[in-house]
C-alpha cells in the first residue's frame, strides 16, 4: 500500500534534504581577502596555522590544503621569562596557558618590580607538525608561531630530521605583522639560509627587526616519501645575536637541540633555547 506524504510534509522533506546537500558547500567563514572556507574547512586551517594567519591566507594556499586527509599532528607550546633583557627561564607550557596568553610586541608584557628595579618580560610560542597524505607521498608541514615575539632576533634554526623516509624540494615563509599587516619572505633551496642533508634539512631564518613588529609565523614545507617512518622537526630559537654562518654550523642528529640540530660549537649551540621539538610517525 502506497503512503501518500502530504503537500506541507513533502516541503518539509525536500527542504531537509536541501539543507542536508548545501551545509556540505556552505560559507562558514570568508578571510579579509575574500577566500571562502566551509566550517570543515576553516578548521582545519586552523589546526596548521593561527588565526591571524587564516585571516590573510591566500586562495592558492587554501587551495593546496583544503583537499589534503591530515594523518598526524603534534604541537609543543613554550613560554620565555627574560629580566632585564636576558632569558632567566623557558618552559614547555600547556595549550591552554597558551592560548590564555596575550598576543603583540613583548614591550606589552613589561612588568616593573620596582624592590629590585628589574623588568620581567615574556614572550610565547608553539611549534605545529603535520602530516598530510597525498597518496603516494606526505606532505611535511611545520609551523613556528610567536604569540608575543620575542627580545632577541638573530638567526633562528628550523630544521626536520627523518628516519626510514626521504624527502624533496622545501618551501618556506617568515611571515611578520607590522601594526597588524603582515608581510613575507620566501626561502626556497637556493636560499643562502638552506641546509640539506641526507637525513632532512633546515633553514635559518633571520628574524625581521623593528619596535613596531606584533608577531611572526614561519612556516616550513616538504614532500616525504617512504610508508612508515619518523619525522622530527625543531625550532631553535637564538637567544643571543650570531652570524648566518654560525647559524649553519649544525648537522642533523638525536643528540642535537630537540633531537634534532647538532652544533659542533658548544659555545653556539649555547646561545639557543634548547626547544623541544615534534615527534611524529608516518
Amino acid at each position: 500500500m502506497k503512503k501518500i506524504i502530504s503537500g506541507g510534509l513533502l516541503a518539509v522533506v525536500c527542504g531537509a534534504m536541501l539543507c542536508m546537500g548545501v551545509d556540505a558547500k556552505y560559507v562558514y567563514y570568508t578571510n579579509d581577502i575574500g577566500v571562502e572556507m566551509t566550517e570543515l574547512q576553516y578548521d582545519k586551517m586552523l589546526s596548521i596555522h593561527s588565526k591571524k594567519y587564516v585571516s590573510h591566507m591566500s586562495q592558492e594556499e587554501f587551495d593546496s590544503y583544503k583537499d589534503v586527509n591530515i594523518v598526524k599532528s603534534g604541537a609543543v607550546y613554550y613560554k620565555t621569562t627574560y629580566e632585564n633583557g636576558v632569558v632567566v627561564k623557558e618552559e614547555a607550557i600547556s595549550e591552554e596557558e597558551y592560548n590564555a596568553a596575550p598576543e603583540g610586541a613583548i614591550s606589552d608584557g613589561i612588568v616593573p618590580i620596582a624592590s629590585d628595579n628589574k623588568y620581567v618580560e615574556t614572550s610565547y610560542k608553539k611549534l605545529n607538525s603535520v602530516l598530510a597524505d597525498h597518496g603516494s607521498e606526505y606532505r611535511l608541514i611545520g609551523v613556528l608561531t610567536w604569540k608575543k615575539i620575542p627580545y632577541c632576533r638573530s638567526y633562528d634554526v628550523f630544521a626536520y630530521r627523518l628516519s626510514n623516509m626521504s624527502y624533496s624540494g622545501f618551501s618556506g615563509t617568515q611571515v611578520y605583522y607590522v601594526n597588524g599587516v603582515h608581510n613575507s619572505i620566501v626561502y626556497d633551496t637556493s636560499s643562502p639560509g638552506y641546509k640539506a642533508q641526507a637525513s632532512g634539512a633546515g633553514v635559518s631564518m633571520n628574524l625581521v627587526d623593528g619596535s613596531n613588529i606584533t608577531g611572526y609565523e614561519l612556516t616550513i614545507v616538504t614532500t616525504l616519501y617512504g610508508t612508515s617512518g619518523h619525522v622530527y622537526l625543531t625550532y631553535q630559537h637564538a637567544q643571543s645575536d650570531l652570524t648566518r654562518e654560525q647559524s649553519l654550523g649544525y648537522t642533523l642528529s638525536s643528540s642535537g637541540l630537540g633531537g634534532v640540530v647538532s652544533f659542533s660549537n658548544s659555545t653556539i649551540a649555547k646561545k639557543y633555547d634548547g626547544m623541544s621539538g615534534v615527534h611524529l610517525v608516518g
